[in-house]
């Protein structure tokens, strides 16, 4: 085997953070490790520049690093080297996740960290060895899919090649450069797989290696910024003011961030550290104000942590970038807008507000699989975390994007570039001119997506509205069939606050249906008779009888609802002219209520910020 080329591929649509790539170190240091054992190597990063498929074509194994949003784009690039008769290997996030499916793209898979298990793989091809011997791949076996056991994370990391960013084909844009100085993270954040990948044990360079990288990457580029891309820099602060003294002493201070836990900012002595040592900006994992949704996520966090760190690294010069993860279970649409009003209000200097995005190797990926909830989509392009792709619980998915975006798009308005201006902060203030350009781009490409999921939910409330939708007048009956329930006067709240009016004209439906006594097979006729007489008593008073199904009642109302269901179903599919019956699926131990009566508010009004008020009232404990 004499030319490897190595790609990481980059992600469909673009986003804010596309002018500024940081590129990860992955496939740098694998090229470093093949190029020092004689091999001819490329390394393409897409996001820093485009691959030359001559140069593809011409390789003798081609390996392409992917996460879940670049998948796709992986498997387009595979099935090209593929069909030109040499052998693929895919690698990454995705891959050690989801083995079964991209293996289907490729004829290895390298699962986990794959620096060792490459090479292995490489001699064994040239030796016409045994795969079954490597761990950690996976490959293709007399038309089957074989996946060897786990290889053991690898503990002593000093003993990998500093990564040569010279092999990479194109610039740096910029001049960025990464560093890992430690890999894995002992938080297990719901929404992130880092852990499942990197393990929950920290495994750190040496001292003396970290500051051998630093210099080397020094020595060989003009450095406009150094990313320390360990997952928590500040993991053990003794270590990390160790690296940052040696920085100060051999005059190893490019410009340079980290991303770090809030945790940093309680340590003077480490502030002053990172302030002497240049740091420029922190990459903060906030990830939200809401302190259900903190505690959700598993952050181990406040909000007071969260106001004292901004306090703190502003206090040293430090600049910082938020980063929050909107659309939990715990989230609504005024959560959205309590997060843009806390960045302004403290002064952040840059953000990102990432929609949650469950995405393999993720508890919340599992949680999602095992319960059966609901994606919108199995594009994995769209699982960036600009799009939305489930369905939270405390808003529509078309409000938490158009939400979201929203979000970004005003803190990153030309007035707030310009007040960036008028301060002679003349970088941030580039920073978000470049990001309000993006912006605009990325709400043109990403049109029919927005549109889609109006349209998606609009083709629920005509489901739930019936075929007579724009003939309705607005006049609607509650079916009381829990009684001393507080759902009804929750219904009745919402209709009153959207104007909508109610009448109390079917308080005898569950009588009706009760005087069966749960034998509705036995009374059928009867029954249903009643409830059509009930139904044709109000022909031409009402639109819309409203049925709340209770999930979590017990005993007889239970037999009760089903009968009702029966009932309803036996008369509303022939006598189309009566009310129509709207059945309200109500879990009250959960907040799908939310968003059902949203869907239903759209029925009488467009008005969505005034159905999310109606929901609050109407949900809020008196």
């Amino acid at each position: 085997m004499r030319k490897i080329v190595l790609v990481e591929t980059k992600s469909t649509y673009i986003h804010v953070y596309s002018s500024v790539p940081i590129p990860r170190v992955g496939s740098v240091l694998l090229g470093t490790i093949l190029r020092n054992l004689g091999y001819e190597v490329k390394v393409y990063i897409e996001e820093l520049g485009d691959v030359d498929f001559r140069e593809l074509l011409d390789a003798d194994l081609v390996g392409i690093s992917t996460l879940t949003s670049t998948a796709p784009r992986s498997y387009q690039l595979a099935r090209v080297a593929r069909e030109a008769g040499i052998p693929v290997v895919l690698g990454g996030t995705h891959p050690t996740f989801e083995p079964e499916e991209c293996l289907n793209h490729a004829d290895f898979l390298i699962r986990g960290e794959g620096e060792e298990t490459l090479v292995e793989l490489i001699h064994c091809i040239e030796r016409k060895g045994d795969f079954s011997k490597i761990p950690g791949l996976s490959y293709w076996q007399d038309g089957k899919q074989v996946h060897n056991p786990s290889r053991p994370l690898k503990e002593d990391l000093d003993n990998y090649p500093i990564p040569d960013f010279t092999l990479v084909e194109g610039n740096l844009k910029h001049s960025i450069v990464s560093v890992v100085t430690g890999r894995g993270c002992p938080f297990d954040c719901t929404f992130c797989s880092v852990p499942a990948f990197n393990g929950k044990g920290y495994r750190g360079l040496s001292i003396d290696k970290v500051l051998k990288e630093i210099e080397f990457h020094m020595s060989r580029f003009n450095l406009s910024f150094l990313f320390f891309a360990d997952d928590i820099f500040n993991y053990n602060k003794k270590r990390t003011k160790e690296i940052l003294r040696g920085m100060i002493e051999n005059k190893l201070t490019p410009k340079w961030g980290a991303q770090v836990r809030h945790e940093a900012s309680r340590d003077p002595e480490l502030l002053e550290l990172m302030k002497k040592a240049n740091c420029d900006r922190v990459f903060v994992g906030f990830e939200s104000i809401n302190p259900k949704t903190l505690e959700l996520f598993h952050k181990k966090e406040t909000v007071e942590n969260i106001e004292n760190a901004i306090k703190a690294f502003h206090g040293y010069g430090i600049k910082i970038h938020g980063m929050f993860v909107v659309g939990s279970d715990e989230d609504s649409v005024e959560t959205i807008r309590e997060t843009r009003r806390f960045v302004e209000k403290w002064d952040v200097d840059s953000i990102q507000f990432m929609i949650l995005t469950p995405i393999p190797g993720s508890q919340d990926y599992l949680e999602f699989k095992t319960s059966g909830r609901k994606f919108l989509t199995s594009d994995w392009t769209l699982f960036d975390g600009h799009h939305v792709v489930h369905v939270p619980k405390g808003m529509t998915p078309y409000e938490l994007q158009v939400e979201t975006l929203k979000a970004m798009k005003d803190f990153y308005s030309l007035k707030a570039a310009f007040k960036r201006l008028v301060r002679g902060d003349f970088y941030e203030a580039g920073l978000r001119f470049t990001a309000h350009r993006l912006l605009k781009d990325w709400f043109k490409i990403n049109d029919d997506y927005i549109k889609k999921l109006k349209e998606d939910l609009y083709n629920e409330v005509k489901q739930l509205a019936g075929p007579e939708l724009a003939k309705k007048k607005g006049v609607i009956a509650i079916a009381d069939i829990a009684s001393g329930h507080t759902v009804k006067k929750a219904l009745e709240t919402f209709f009153q606050e959207l104007d909508v009016t109610v009448i109390n004209s079917i308080k005898g439906l569950e009588e009706l249906i009760s005087g069966s006594q749960g034998q509705l097979a036995q009374g059928k006729d009867k029954v249903v008779k009643a409830v059509y007489d009930y139904m044709e008593s109000l022909k031409g008073k009402v639109d819309y009888v409203i049925l709340p199904i209770v999930q979590d009642l017990e005993g007889y109302q239970f037999k009760l609802l089903t009968d009702i269901e029966e009932v309803s179903k036996a008369f509303k599919s022939t006598l189309t002219s009566l009310p129509h019956i709207i059945q309200v699926q109500i879990d009250t131990k959960s907040k799908s209520l939310q968003q059902t009566l949203t869907q239903i508010g759209l029925i009488f009004t467009d008005d969505l910020n005034k159905i999310r008020k109606a929901c609050s009232k109407a949900l809020t404990p008196a």
